[in-house]
Protein backbone atom coordinates (compact mmCIF):
# COMPACT_ATOMS: atom_id res chain seq x y z
CA UNK A 1 0.00 0.00 0.00
CA UNK A 2 1.25 3.46 -0.90
CA UNK A 3 0.89 6.21 1.65
CA UNK A 4 0.26 9.64 0.08
CA UNK A 5 1.07 12.91 1.78
CA UNK A 6 0.38 16.22 0.09
CA UNK A 7 2.04 18.87 2.28
CA UNK A 8 1.11 21.69 -0.08
CA UNK A 9 -0.58 22.19 -3.42
CA UNK A 10 2.81 22.20 -5.14
CA UNK A 11 4.48 19.12 -3.60
CA UNK A 12 3.75 15.45 -3.05
CA UNK A 13 5.26 12.75 -0.87
CA UNK A 14 4.63 9.04 -1.52
CA UNK A 15 5.82 6.25 0.79
CA UNK A 16 5.81 2.62 -0.20
CA UNK A 17 7.45 -0.44 1.33
CA UNK A 18 8.79 -3.16 -0.96
CA UNK A 19 9.73 -6.74 -0.05
CA UNK A 20 13.27 -6.37 -1.35
CA UNK A 21 16.63 -5.26 0.06
CA UNK A 22 17.59 -1.59 -0.27
CA UNK A 23 20.33 -2.31 -2.83
CA UNK A 24 17.81 -4.07 -5.10
CA UNK A 25 15.26 -1.26 -4.88
CA UNK A 26 17.94 1.39 -5.44
CA UNK A 27 19.35 -0.43 -8.48
CA UNK A 28 15.92 -0.64 -10.09
CA UNK A 29 15.57 3.15 -9.90
CA UNK A 30 19.04 3.79 -11.32
CA UNK A 31 19.67 1.03 -13.90
CA UNK A 32 18.28 2.08 -17.34
CA UNK A 33 17.39 -1.48 -18.41
CA UNK A 34 15.30 -2.01 -15.28
CA UNK A 35 13.85 1.52 -15.25
CA UNK A 36 12.53 0.99 -18.77
CA UNK A 37 10.42 -1.92 -17.50
CA UNK A 38 8.31 0.11 -15.06
CA UNK A 39 8.60 3.82 -15.84
CA UNK A 40 5.95 5.37 -18.03
CA UNK A 41 2.22 6.03 -18.07
CA UNK A 42 -0.01 3.14 -17.03
CA UNK A 43 -0.47 0.58 -19.81
CA UNK A 44 1.78 2.51 -22.22
CA UNK A 45 5.35 1.93 -21.15
CA UNK A 46 8.74 3.40 -21.72
CA UNK A 47 10.76 3.36 -24.95
CA UNK A 48 14.19 4.46 -23.82
CA UNK A 49 16.10 5.46 -20.67
CA UNK A 50 19.52 7.09 -20.62
CA UNK A 51 21.29 7.60 -17.28
CA UNK A 52 24.59 9.19 -16.23
CA UNK A 53 24.26 8.40 -12.51
CA UNK A 54 26.50 10.94 -10.78
CA UNK A 55 26.07 14.43 -9.36
CA UNK A 56 25.98 16.68 -12.41
CA UNK A 57 25.10 13.78 -14.72
CA UNK A 58 21.97 13.84 -16.86
CA UNK A 59 19.11 11.43 -17.52
CA UNK A 60 16.45 11.26 -20.23
CA UNK A 61 13.33 9.05 -20.21
CA UNK A 62 11.21 8.59 -23.36
CA UNK A 63 7.70 7.37 -22.52
CA UNK A 64 4.88 6.32 -24.84
CA UNK A 65 2.13 8.92 -25.05
CA UNK A 66 -1.57 8.20 -25.57
CA UNK A 67 -1.64 9.27 -29.23
CA UNK A 68 1.70 7.81 -30.27
CA UNK A 69 3.39 11.03 -29.22
CA UNK A 70 6.40 10.66 -26.93
CA UNK A 71 6.54 12.15 -23.45
CA UNK A 72 10.12 12.98 -22.52
CA UNK A 73 11.32 13.65 -18.99
CA UNK A 74 14.86 14.83 -18.44
CA UNK A 75 16.96 16.26 -15.68
CA UNK A 76 20.25 16.57 -13.88
CA UNK A 77 21.29 14.52 -10.86
CA UNK A 78 22.08 16.86 -7.97
CA UNK A 79 22.95 14.18 -5.42
CA UNK A 80 23.56 10.44 -5.63
CA UNK A 81 24.32 8.48 -2.44
CA UNK A 82 24.38 4.76 -3.24
CA UNK A 83 22.12 3.02 -2.07
CA UNK A 84 20.40 5.67 0.07
CA UNK A 85 19.30 8.70 -1.91
CA UNK A 86 18.89 10.26 -5.34
CA UNK A 87 18.03 13.93 -5.87
CA UNK A 88 17.46 15.22 -9.39
CA UNK A 89 15.67 17.88 -11.34
CA UNK A 90 12.64 16.75 -13.37
CA UNK A 91 11.64 18.58 -16.53
CA UNK A 92 9.15 17.62 -19.21
CA UNK A 93 10.57 18.35 -22.64
CA UNK A 94 7.94 20.44 -24.38
CA UNK A 95 7.48 21.59 -27.97
CA UNK A 96 7.32 25.11 -26.57
CA UNK A 97 10.35 25.69 -24.28
CA UNK A 98 8.56 28.63 -22.62
CA UNK A 99 6.09 26.11 -21.14
CA UNK A 100 8.79 23.96 -19.51
CA UNK A 101 8.79 23.98 -15.69
CA UNK A 102 11.54 22.31 -13.67
CA UNK A 103 10.61 20.39 -10.53
CA UNK A 104 12.71 18.56 -7.96
CA UNK A 105 12.50 14.80 -7.34
CA UNK A 106 14.01 13.13 -4.27
CA UNK A 107 14.07 9.35 -3.81
CA UNK A 108 15.05 8.03 -0.37
CA UNK A 109 15.67 4.32 0.17
CA UNK A 110 15.26 3.31 3.81
CA UNK A 111 16.35 -0.20 4.85
CA UNK A 112 13.84 -2.00 7.08
CA UNK A 113 15.27 -5.47 7.56
CA UNK A 114 14.68 -7.38 4.31
CA UNK A 115 12.31 -4.66 3.14
CA UNK A 116 12.87 -1.17 1.79
CA UNK A 117 10.74 1.90 2.28
CA UNK A 118 10.88 4.23 -0.70
CA UNK A 119 10.04 7.86 0.05
CA UNK A 120 9.38 9.74 -3.18
CA UNK A 121 9.15 13.52 -2.80
CA UNK A 122 8.33 15.59 -5.87
CA UNK A 123 8.10 19.34 -5.41
CA UNK A 124 8.00 22.75 -7.05
CA UNK A 125 4.98 22.09 -9.27
CA UNK A 126 3.56 25.14 -10.99
CA UNK A 127 0.03 24.40 -9.75
CA UNK A 128 -2.17 21.90 -7.89
CA UNK A 129 -3.41 20.32 -11.13
CA UNK A 130 0.13 19.44 -12.19
CA UNK A 131 0.79 18.00 -8.73
CA UNK A 132 -2.34 15.86 -8.96
CA UNK A 133 -1.42 14.50 -12.42
CA UNK A 134 2.06 13.61 -11.17
CA UNK A 135 0.61 11.90 -8.09
CA UNK A 136 -1.49 9.67 -10.34
CA UNK A 137 1.49 8.95 -12.58
CA UNK A 138 3.84 8.09 -9.72
CA UNK A 139 1.20 5.84 -8.12
CA UNK A 140 0.91 3.88 -11.40
CA UNK A 141 4.71 3.65 -11.63
CA UNK A 142 4.99 2.39 -8.05
CA UNK A 143 2.32 -0.23 -8.78
CA UNK A 144 4.19 -1.36 -11.91
CA UNK A 145 7.45 -1.51 -9.96
CA UNK A 146 5.85 -3.58 -7.19
CA UNK A 147 4.66 -6.12 -9.79
CA UNK A 148 8.12 -6.22 -11.35
CA UNK A 149 9.90 -7.17 -8.14
CA UNK A 150 7.13 -9.47 -6.81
Amino acid sequence: MTQVTNPSAVALVLRRTFDAPRETVFKAWTDPAIMQQFLGPANRGCKNVQVDLRAGGAYRIVMDGPDGEDFIAKGIYREVVVPERVVCTWLWEEDDPSQEHETLLTLEFIAKGNQTELVLTHENFKDAESCERHTEGWMAILDAYAKLIA
